[in-house]
């Protein structure tokens, strides 16, 4: 299937306002076993940049950090991560299908199978991991704009939360614009945690801008 083949069939469908949970849930895992193919024929650079910042951040003793992979589809920033000296890295994925294929590689402790909401996660205690990130997830339909309240919960004190996205979802789409950043300042503004970056960079996607934000939690 050609890149505008997977774009009208897939990618549209997933950013859709009218797909249910179940709906979307089945979608990625009817493409788990091609996702990491299509990424490539997308040139999608979001995880080797979060890796990037990442090791900026965690320049020494990387193996003691335990972190969470939001949105950990098949694996790719686990892959990316576990090359670059993290060991222990706990996976989150609402798709089943993905997760198979991310459990494969045998780079998790650990993968939930759940969507990110602003609702708390039962099965992670407040200050869990100390290290959190989210690769391409922050986009229509998927995580709400609010469940970074959720994110500082999991992190412990000092702990880094890291989202590389593309950039036009914050500017454009009515589920994150005038909601997602207001929340982060106020939160900031409570001390819940303090902004260290807010980037962008070329290439998220093909012509796509992307964005890094990075936030140590309080």
């Amino acid at each position: 299937m050609d890149k505008e083949s997977i774009y009208d069939t897939t990618v549209k469908q997933l950013l859709s306002q009218n797909l249910n949970t179940e709906e979307k849930t089945k979608l990625y895992t009817d493409w788990s076993s091609t996702y990491e193919l299509n990424l490539k024929q997308f040139g999608y650079a979001a995880n080797s940049k979060c890796s990037e910042v990442l090791c900026k951040y965690y320049p020494a003793n990387r193996e003691n950090i335990v972190l969470l992979d939001v949105g950990a589809g098949t694996g790719l920033l686990a892959e990316e991560l576990v090359s670059k000296g993290f060991k222990t890295i706990d996976g989150l994925d609402p798709s089943p299908g993905m997760l198979k294929e991310a459990e494969k590689k045998n780079l998790y402790r650990n993968v939930f199978c759940s969507y990110f909401t602003s609702q708390p996660l039962p099965f992670f205690k407040q200050d869990s991991f100390d290290l959190l990130a989210v690769v391409g997830s922050f986009v229509t339909g998927h995580i709400p704009y609010d469940a970074i309240i959720e994110m500082i919960r999991i992190t412990k004190p000092g702990g880094i939360i890291c989202i590389s996205n593309r950039r036009s979802p914050f500017y454009e789409s009515p589920d994150y614009v005038d909601k997602f950043f207001p929340l982060c300042d106020r939160l900031e503004q409570e001390g819940k945690w303090k902004k260290k970056e807010i980037t962008t960079y070329n290439g998220f996607m093909e012509n796509a801008d992307g964005i890094i934000i990075v936030y140590r939690v309080c």
